[in-house]
Order: structure tokens, then C-alpha cells, then sequence
């Protein structure tokens, strides 16, 4: 039997395309994939319009900030850690503060003048 691939065999090149799939099976598991994901979000329409609903907590409007650009929503803010008294000693932390930027393509073409916002 013989071997018809031209191509030489190298277990190297084998090598690097398994890094390349665990890469990609991996990406986003660094330590900032949980603020990378929030806020979490939910986007639904029809043919003439399209709702985002994202989940907030803790948030004041004052800590938010919205564009649209290139049929693009952009959600940028900060979310405040907690300030435990000064003779605190931390047993657990979970959750995350810090800034965060969340971005989203809209599934189609967006009039910037007709772009509504309201924080419930």
C-alpha cells in the first residue's frame, strides 16, 4: 500500500491543532469570563423592531452607559463591590465587581434616532 498525500506527515503540526481546538473549546474560561458574560441578555423582534433586555442588579442609571453604533448595542458600566466593615474578615467572594463592557449585534439595521431606553 502506499501513501498518496503528498503532504509529510508531521506529529508537530498534529500537536498544534490540538492547542488550536482546546483553545477554542477553552476561550472565555479566563479569570474574566463571568464579567466578559454580564450583563446577561435577551433580544427578541419582529420585522420593524428589536427589544434587549438585559439584567442589571445593583446598578443605578448613573453606572450605565448605552450606544448603538453600526448596528451594534454597546452596555458599558461598573458594578460596585461590596465594602465590608473594616474588622471583616472574607470567608467567600463570589461576586464580581469591577467595569464591564457587553456588546451586541442587532439583527438588523437600527435608526440611532429611534433607539429607546428605560431602566425598570
Amino acid at each position: 500500500m502506499y501513501w498518496t498525500d503528498s503532504r509529510a506527515w508531521s506529529p508537530f503540526e498534529e500537536l498544534r491543532g490540538l492547542q488550536r481546538e482546546m483553545n477554542r473549546l477553552f476561550d472565555g474560561y479566563d479569570s474574566g469570563a463571568a464579567m466578559s458574560r454580564f450583563p446577561a441578555l435577551n433580544v427578541w423582534g419582529n420585522a420593524d423592531s428589536v427589544v434587549v433586555a438585559a439584567e442589571l442588579p445593583g446598578l443605578e442609571t448613573e453606572d450605565i452607559d448605552l450606544s448603538v453604533v453600526n448596528n451594534q448595542l454597546t452596555i458599558k458600566g461598573e458594578r460596585k463591590g461590596d465594602k465590608p466593615a473594616e474588622d471583616a474578615v472574607c470567608h467567600r467572594s463570589e461576586r464580581d465587581a469591577g467595569k464591564f463592557v457587553r456588546t451586541v449585534r442587532l439583527p438588523f439595521a437600527v435608526e440611532n434616532d429611534q433607539v429607546a431606553a428605560k431602566y425598570e
